[in-house]
């Protein structure tokens, strides 16, 4: 696709601002009408890029409603709850602040299938090169009086005085918190500690977990566009684990919150290990009838192993959650997810909830006494600098690399190679099976850097 990646259309802020990306969105998904839901993350030019989608969508039939700052995963309820036609998150979910990005929901808050997606980026492409977009004179003229000054932190007032067709929602936030509660019992005397990564969750995170009658710190508690994901978060598991005690169970999630990952017993737990416990719950509970949980070609083969114990199979797909997704859904299957803490409980919610993986987590616990171990093969992982990342996958002089590190560390481990969706990187990860990896690791890191 050209302008969609792993998860959404990301990039540096200032250029989907340039070339119009957020506007161009707008455009495409208003041709369609219906009700569409905008939120967006704590970045400083998220505003900005709400203000493009903003007259982008106001060019078609849609009807706005804006919810301002909501973590993606009470987007994606919200989105179901309302019965809206689409849902745009504006967030890059992990990345560092400068970049930002737009994330597209469908019908009962899903992300788009794998081919609704194929068009509305060929749709995107096909605006962006100058096809006529169908408007309503008046209210692209409304469009095109929304200026800066008038779209600025009285966004939601302002708007709705000036177009009908824009609706502020309020208590989205609470309506989300009151869900994630019910779905839990309480877990008093449990001890957490979260890095909520001065992100949606800040503010949110440890009240919830509070309600449940668990004794919380939370770290990186505030809303900061500026330090958002910068040295905290679930990118930084390892700087947390460190402030983690050892009576307590940390978690750690990324901008946007659809991600976590956790800290136990002083040691990252990431997504493998997660997948691990929960299909352990699952199994117990009678939701695993089919047997196999969905990870990725990233998914550590220890993982599959250690299902196999419990009469489990892993099923690979490729990486990224909407194909995890889309696995899930042809199978009806109820769980899989990333290591990168991207988990996905289709009986519970729509779409990967950093919250809710988080409390699932804690009933593990709660229901087996303790949480599984889980020791993963060695796995080196690095990125190899590219501008075109899919241009330069494919040609003579990386392939040369991957053919020669397949031919001297094929019979040693598992190599996976993937253009980055979503940065300007070919992602390297080498899982080796033997007990001397660093040798290894190093004749790989020499071969591609």
């Amino acid at each position: 696709m050209y302008y969609f990646g792993t998860d959404g259309i990301r990039d540096k802020a200032a250029r989907l601002l340039e070339l119009r990306l957020p506007y161009l969105l707008g455009c495409a998904l208003s041709e369609k009408g219906g009700k569409v839901i905008v939120s967006r993350d704590v970045r400083t030019h998220s505003e900005d890029i709400e203000k493009q989608l903003c007259k982008g969508l106001l060019t078609g039939k849609s009807q706005i409603w804006l919810t301002g700052v909501l973590p993606t995963p009470a987007l994606a309820y919200v989105a179901e709850q309302e019965r809206a036609d689409y849902a745009v998150m504006i967030t890059a979910s992990h990345n560092s602040p400068e970049f930002n990005g737009l994330k597209v929901f469908g019908k009962n808050g899903s992300k788009l299938p794998l081919a609704e997606e194929t068009a509305l980026d060929a749709r995107l492409r096909a605006i962006a090169e100058g096809e006529h977009i169908p408007s309503d004179a008046a209210d692209t003229a409304a469009a095109d009086a929304l200026s800066d000054d008038e779209l600025g932190s009285e966004l939601s007032i302002r708007i709705s005085k000036q177009n009908h067709r824009i609706r502020i929602v309020d208590g989205a936030q609470q309506m989300y918190a009151k869900r994630v509660r019910s779905l839990f019992s309480r877990f008093d005397g449990q001890k957490v500690r979260l890095d909520c990564a001065h992100g949606c969750y800040a503010g949110l995170a440890k009240g919830i977990f509070e309600e449940l009658g668990i004794q919380t710190v939370a770290e990186n508690d505030t809303r900061d566009g500026e330090r958002v994901n910068v040295e905290c978060g679930s990118t930084h598991i390892d700087k947390f684990a460190a402030h983690v005690k050892m009576n307590e169970i940390g978690f750690a999630f990324d901008g946007d919150g659809d991600r976590v990952l956790a800290v136990v017993d002083g040691k990252p737990y990431d997504g493998d290990a997660i997948l691990l416990a929960l299909s352990t719950l699952y199994r117990i509970q009678g939701k695993l009838r089919k047997k196999f949980v969905v990870g990725t070609k990233l998914t550590n083969s220890r993982l599959q192993r250690e299902l196999a114990f419990q009469n489990t199979a892993l099923v690979r797909a490729d990486v990224g959650d909407k194909y995890v997704l889309d696995m899930l859904r042809t199978s009806c299957c109820p769980l899989g997810g990333e290591k990168s803490g991207h988990i996905l409980m289709l009986d519970r919610a729509n779409t990967g909830d950093g919250l809710i993986t988080a409390l699932t987590l804690l009933e593990v616990k709660k229901t087996i006494g303790s949480l599984p171990k889980f020791i993963p093969y060695p796995m080196l992982e690095f990125n190899v600098r590219a501008d075109n990342p899919a241009e330069y996958s494919k040609s003579e002089e990386f392939l040369n690399k991957v053919a020669v590190a397949e031919k001297n560390f094929g019979k040693k481990g598992r190599l996976i190679v993937r253009p980055s969706g979503t940065e300007p990187y070919i992602r390297i990860a080498y899982e080796c099976f033997t007990g001397e990896s660093e040798p290894v690791f190093e004749k790989i890191r020499e071969l591609f850097l």
